[in-house]
């Protein structure tokens, strides 16, 4: 300040109205009160400050500087607070750059900022949230003007699976898998009944041979299925399949519903069947294991299925009564489980024993014939 000021005064002009500030000349600033409305009425949105010294004769010397502030009075929209569990970390969205003010239920508050490109905000789960509590959020803008709250009610339950059931069907048609089943994939199905209403994902998957596989649920029908590698199945050590459903909610909690399925091997298939001899007429008979069904094929390529006896395996079919002399009848046996045998075969012979060279001589019917 000049040497020969008498006096300091500070003006500042807002909105056409003249403030005269309080000046601290031990330090060199100055304070003025204004009303935010003449501010905010202001045309140009231009401070124009002077200060004027006068001597102790009367003179006097000014200097004046302005300040040009911008308004911004429009709060921001409250903030979107995404699903809320007991543990992941509390997130959502506001408006860019602001700042959010969350409020837990306990009361206590913390500041988050946001990214000022997208506004997604995110804070640490304290971990002790009450189910059915509410978390606030509030967001302030750069200018300081505060949004209303947004609100999000906790769950830390996971959906209801009281009224859930999950079944594993059969692994194969008979529950059985055989050789040619193990050696490709087989394909694993069941039902599912009774969804949670508030179940935003469903998953089900199935563990073969310690290694686990997810499935595809038709939730129009109830049903699922997935494809498993036969040899998972066979090497499978307790060969019991371990099936799981997982409901999660829009909060991220889970709950599941567990079924197993207990199945057998057998992969060893029979003996070639036996085949009697046959001719042009009588039954086709013959043996094979106990239980097995027989596939009889015929020389022009035709066949017949036939039981056998579960006890001895005894099978029999009508000979067809056109069998060419020479010709050969194939038979296969097939196990429960679906394992056939090799082939066994016989020729059919309908040719009587030749008696070109055999002759019959009827003796005396007594010593003199008489």
């Amino acid at each position: 300040m000049p040497a020969d000021a008498a006096t300091t005064v500070v003006t500042v002009v807002v909105n056409g109205v003249t403030y005269t500030a309080t000046v601290n000349s031990a330090n060199g600033t100055w304070s003025v009160s204004v009303p935010g409305s003449g501010l905010l009425a202001d045309g140009d949105k231009t401070i124009d400050a002077k200060v004027t010294f006068t001597d102790a004769a009367g003179n006097s010397s000014n200097v004046t500087d302005t300040q040009v502030y911008t308004v911004d009075t429009t709060a921001p929209n409250a903030p979107e607070i995404n699903p809320i569990n007991g543990t992941d970390p509390i997130t959502g969205t506001a408006e860019p750059g602001s700042t959010v003010t969350v409020t837990f239920p306990d009361g206590s508050t913390v500041q988050v900022p946001t990214d000022p490109t997208t506004g997604v905000w995110t804070t640490p789960n304290p971990g002790n949230l009450p189910n059915g509590s509410t978390v606030t959020a509030v967001a302030t803008d750069p200018a300081g003007n505060p949004s209303t709250p947004g609100t999000e009610t906790v769950d830390t339950v996971g959906p209801d699976v009281s009224g859930t059931t999950l079944n594993i069907d059969s692994v194969t048609a008979d529950n059985v898998l055989n050789a040619a089943e193990s050696a490709g994939n087989v394909t694993l199905t069941g039902t599912l009944a009774g969804v949670p209403a508030d179940a935003a994902t469903t998953v089900v998957t199935v563990v073969v041979n310690g290694v686990t596989y997810t499935a595809t649920v038709n939730s129009s029908n109830g049903t699922w299925s997935v494809s498993v590698p036969g040899s998972g199945l066979l090497a499978d050590g307790d060969k019991t399949i371990d099936a799981k459903v997982t409901f999660t909610d829009a909060a991220g909690n889970s709950s599941n519903v567990t079924d197993t399925q207990v199945y057998t091997v057998d992969t060893t298939a029979p003996n070639a069947p036996e085949i009697n001899p046959i001719n042009g007429t009588d039954p086709i008979t013959g043996t094979a294991e106990p239980g097995s069904t027989v596939t009889v094929t015929f020389p022009d390529g035709s066949t017949v299925q036939v039981p056998t006896d579960p006890t001895t395996g005894v099978w029999t079919t009508p000979n067809p009564g056109n069998l060419p002399n020479g010709s050969t009848v194939t038979a296969v046996a097939t196990d429960p489980a679906g394992n056939p045998s090799v082939p066994g075969t016989e020729t059919v012979d309908t040719v009587g024993p030749d008696v070109s060279g055999t002759g019959l001589t009827i003796d005396s019917v007594t010593a003199d014939n008489v």
